[in-house]
């Protein structure tokens, strides 16, 4: 029996070695926001190598979000060289998952990467300058995409009793991708005396 696990076990970890490895790579933000709302809005995609961005972006709240609504939704690129829907259109209130009302897998998601790379990491309301500092796309939470060019879509909108008011869009177009391996030589020690 114990033989019997350890082959289904080393069958796994051979699977997995052998499977490719797919990462997502950053290619372009896109942001515009409401005029009323939002002031100075940047964002801007800094390259770190061929596999790798990492997303900048800033605005200034000219007024404060009291119950911010974020609406996320994936697209992907098909042969038309058009944004189709796939698999995600979720909307939820922040304030709720910060304050664990609400456990929205990817309201949580969403509210790990705010805490890890921007200073919005505390409880609503939110007002003023709003950063976003050196942000990658997490692949460990991300499942394995088919390869091709997808555009994540956040949509901010703020609500009242009556009424929700449309504040931003963030718009990241990444593409799911097989790593570039480098194909220089690695340089050896003798090869450097001379």
């Amino acid at each position: 029996m114990i033989f019997a696990w350890q082959v289904v076990l080393g069958c796994c970890l051979m699977w997995k070695m052998t499977e490719a490895e797919v990462i997502f790579k950053l290619m372009k933000v896109e942001c515009e926001g409401n005029p009323a709302r939002v002031m100075n809005i940047s964002c801007r995609v800094k390259p770190i190598n061929w596999n790798s961005a990492e997303a900048n972006m800033d605005c200034f709240l000219t007024v404060p979000l009291i119950s911010p609504i974020i609406r996320a939704q994936i697209f992907r690129k098909d042969y038309s060289n058009k944004f189709q829907p796939f698999l995600v259109d979720a909307t939820f209130s922040i304030c709720d998952v910060i304050e664990r009302k609400s456990y929205i897998p990817y309201g949580v998601m969403i509210w790990k990467q705010l805490k890890r790379y921007s200073n919005a990491n505390h409880s609503c309301p939110f007002s003023g300058n709003l950063t976003l500092r050196n942000a990658l796309l997490p692949t460990e939470l991300l499942p394995p995409f088919p390869q091709g060019f997808y555009q994540f879509r956040f949509t901010f909108l703020d609500s009242n009793s009556t009424n929700r008011d449309y504040v931003a869009t963030v718009k990241m177009l990444f593409q799911s991708m097989e790593p570039i391996k480098s194909k220089k030589r690695p340089v050896s020690k003798n090869e450097n005396v001379r």
